[in-house]
């Protein structure tokens, strides 16, 4: 076994990937699971009672290794090594491997009424990251390449990171609105956290070169390890004291919204809606947990060893593993980083939308948004990831089949079915059986107790649809005499049927306006303009409301506003191709100076224009440090017109920090090509 550091010898290599439940979390029949997507869901749920007995979602995966489809789906892992069953893949970027084991216990939600729901939440997850391994280091694992020995291999800042808790919530769904066209709802969890253990492992910049006997040439880097004290005495093969010495505790809450809409069309059929939009944040909080004596900050000291002694020996407790490093001098502790270790939540932003395509049948879309800052070494994160899901979706049946794109560029489709009860999927089954080595896999299944609420008589399905027991609208009476469904004393056009919208008043250009009131009849148009279509007041075929310039003639692909010269905008684009800037300031050299005067010269010669300007980094240091420098910039360029007589509301500034690359920050070419200012004309002004 080649070197891992202190990394293979230390922890498990793990990393949180997508969201849990893939496909089947935003079914209106999904119960208690939905609630972990969005609180909002538990609020006029299909069921009045739903017991979650048991269900648990896990995904592994990476671009360090494939594994023999065969193997997998076999269950033939008996006598797999490398070369055998499994294989280093070919790839030479920096490897990340992921892992996420989601456990949803005993649970349950109650609707009291028609408009309020609660649940009680019992869940354990497992999650890490593992980041930033250079392939170098990664060949000397395993059977070691032997092209990687005698050769410095350097690695940049390295992240080892896993978490495992508990939680026990309360959550509670409220319907706010309901008519029947437009329902609106929002749910809140807060739950209590038990952590059961936290392990990271950091490096700087690292130097490694290792000979075929396996002994270590150089060794250059300062690791910090940080981990709970209850795992001191993990590795001696008894998991109690983990257990018996738990000391993570922490609050958490999840929010969400969920609004639904139905056209007028649809009000009297029994459909749920035709859209829904829901936005939540799930997993805002923290654990506190008392870091081990051996949480500290080590300087590698292991030149001339050999690597094997880095590792974990046999029944080697962490706390006797950290104390025979620094006791044979392979390491040097510089102090302990803190004695308190506050590990966020995997927090996440989950944007969702369901189409309801044409009776049973669904369109899902979703993006779950990661919001744990990649700067943080305590907190393993989800990764963010747009999740398209088709579904078929009946009482006792539901038939889905996802397509997942994530921010590490994996494509994957899978598939699932929930027959009453029971439920099991995979977000990745179907791309898998089109590959003959894996490098991702997941499944999801669970047992409930499904009790659905009660059927509505007529007359409740009458009353839910206008809100209560209407007095506008009745059926088959005498006194509705060119019935359409409006009462003549409410009736504002009692002789000419038209639609309870309008209190009964015909539409025939069907705008939303009554004949009555529409100022333009037989021409759509809109309420706001009294039944009129959005005026152009300058005649150049773009309405006021989407025209930059309203009273002067222009062109679409410019708002409306009159086009800018091609060669303008090509004088302000090379201008800004030469800026420079004294290194990580925002002083601007002055070679840069001649050119951002020509900037001055145009802007003065057409007082119409405005500026945008952008500044943007590469990703060397912090993302903090990165926006303020670019926003800086930014704003060092703007004051430099200014002091030329431009004035201020004809300039605005942004900076975007390292968010926006135009190349690859793997090299440094693309690292220079990054570190740009840009410059965007227009003719009207930003808001």
């Amino acid at each position: 076994m080649k070197l891992f550091l202190l990394i293979a010898g230390l922890f498990l290599c793990a990393c949180g990937y997508s969201q849990s439940y893939i496909g089947y979390g935003y079914d209106n029949y999904s119960g208690v699971n939905g609630v972990l997507m969005n609180p909002a869901n538990l609020a006029g749920s299909k069921y009045k009672v739903n017991v979650n007995l048991f269900s648990v979602s896990a995904l592994v995966g990476n671009n360090a290794y494939e594994i023999d489809r065969s193997k997998l789906f076999g269950f033939k892992f008996s006598g797999l090594a490398e070369g055998n069953g499994y294989y280093k893949s070919a790839n030479t970027d920096f490897k990340y491997i992921y892992f996420n084991t989601d456990i949803l216990g005993p649970s349950a939600t109650i609707n009291i009424n028609s408009k309020t729901g609660v649940g009680l939440i019992t869940r354990m997850r497992v999650m890490g990251n593992e980041e930033n391994l250079s392939n170098g280091l990664f060949q000397l694992l395993g059977s070691g390449n032997p092209a990687f020995n005698n050769v410095d291999i350097q690695d940049r800042s390295l992240q080892n990171k896993m978490h495992a808790f508990a939680e026990a919530g309360l959550s509670i769904g409220r319907i706010l609105i309901k008519d029947p066209r437009h329902e609106f709802k929002i749910g809140i969890t807060g739950k209590y956290i038990a952590g059961l253990g936290i392990a990271t492992l950091s490096s700087g910049q690292m130097l490694v070169n290792i000979d075929p006997a396996n002994n270590i040439t150089t060794l250059n880097a300062d690791i910090t390890a940080q981990y709970s004290s209850n795992l001191d005495n993990l590795g001696n093969g008894s998991f109690s004291d983990v257990f018996n010495r738990q000391t993570g505790h922490g609050f958490g809450l999840d929010f969400g919204m969920v609004y639904e809409w139905t056209p007028e069309s649809l009000v009297n059929d029994p459909v749920p809606y035709r859209l829904r939009f829901g936005v939540s944040l799930t997993d805002l909080g923290s654990v506190n947990y008392t870091n081990s004596p051996n949480g500290q900050t080590y300087t590698m000291t292991a030149d001339g060893h050999n690597a094997t002694e880095l590792q974990v020996q046999p029944g080697e407790t962490y706390d006797q593993y950290f104390t025979r490093l620094q006791t044979n001098g392979l390491v040097v502790a510089k102090g302990m980083t803190t004695q308190k270790l506050s590990v966020s939540l995997p927090t996440a932003v989950h944007i969702n939308a369901d189409w309801h395509v044409y009776k049973r049948i669904f369109l899902d879309g979703d993006v779950m948004v990661n919001m744990v800052a990649a700067t943080n070494l305590l907190t393993p994160n989800y990764i963010t990831t747009a999740t398209i899901t088709p579904r078929l979706e009946k009482k006792w049946i539901s038939v889905y089949s996802p397509l997942s794109y994530n921010v590490e560029k994996q494509l994957t489709w899978g598939a699932g079915i929930r027959l009453g009860p029971v439920f099991v999927g995979s977000g990745s089954i179907m791309s898998s059986l089109l590959k003959n080595r894996l490098q991702t896999a997941d499944v999801h299944l669970g047992i409930t107790v499904p009790i659905f609420q009660m059927a509505k008589t007529k007359k409740q399905k009458e009353e839910d649809k206008n809100g209560a027991k209407a007095d506008t609208v009745y059926k088959n009476l005498t006194h509705d005499r060119d019935g359409d469904g409006v009462v003549d004393e409410k009736d504002e056009c009692p002789d000419s049927a038209g639609a309870i919208a309008l209190i009964g008043c015909p539409d025939a250009d069907g705008d939303g306006v009554s004949n009555s009131k529409d100022k333009c009849p037989g021409v759509p148009g809109s309420p706001k303009y009294e039944g009129c279509p959005i005026p152009d007041t300058d005649g150049d075929g773009i309405n006021d409301e989407e025209d930059k310039c309203p009273l002067v003639k222009g062109v679409a692909s410019n708002h409306g506003c009159p086009p800018i010269k091609k060669a303008v905008i090509q004088k302000v684009d090379a201008a800004a191709d030469r800026i420079f800037f004294v290194r990580a300031k925002d002083i601007i050299e002055q070679n840069s100076l001649p050119e951002l005067d020509r900037v001055v010269e145009i802007l003065q010669s057409d007082p119409t224009l405005h500026l945008h300007i952008e500044g943007h980094t590469d990703t060397e240091g912090t993302d903090f440090r990165n926006q303020r420098l670019s926003d800086r910039r930014a704003k060092s360029v703007r004051r430099y017109f200014e002091s030329k007589g431009i004035a201020a509301n004809r300039i605005d500034w942004k900076g975007y920090g390292s968010k926006r690359p135009i190349a690859s920050n793997s090299t440094l070419e693309g690292m220079a090509q990054n570190r740009r200012v840009e410059m965007h004309l227009s003719n009207w002004e930003h808001n």
